[in-house]
């Protein structure tokens, strides 16, 4: 996968109904630096891509409930 241009990566969040803060929180960076990438002032990583891409078929709780799960699998010995 290559990588995307900031303004792709801003309309993946669009089409993904998620603010750049929401992507800041749920990915664990911040706000400032979701903004850079949309605004081309830093590279958009390829883990942010997929990310994306995954919000915008699923649903932010679709996302938290399945990371959860996973969680909750791998903490089962």
């Amino acid at each position: 996968m290559e990588t995307i241009s900031g303004s792709a990566f801003a309309a993946l969040l669009s089409q993904a109904d998620v603010s750049q803060a929401g992507f800041a929180r749920l990915s664990g960076v911040t706000a400032r630096q979701v903004n850079n990438w949309c605004r081309d002032r830093a590279t958009v990583p390829r883990w942010a891509t997929m990310l994306a891409l995954a919000l915008r078929e699923l649903s932010v709780e679709g996302l938290t409930i399945l990371s959860d799960e996973l969680a909750n699998a791998d903490a089962k010995p």
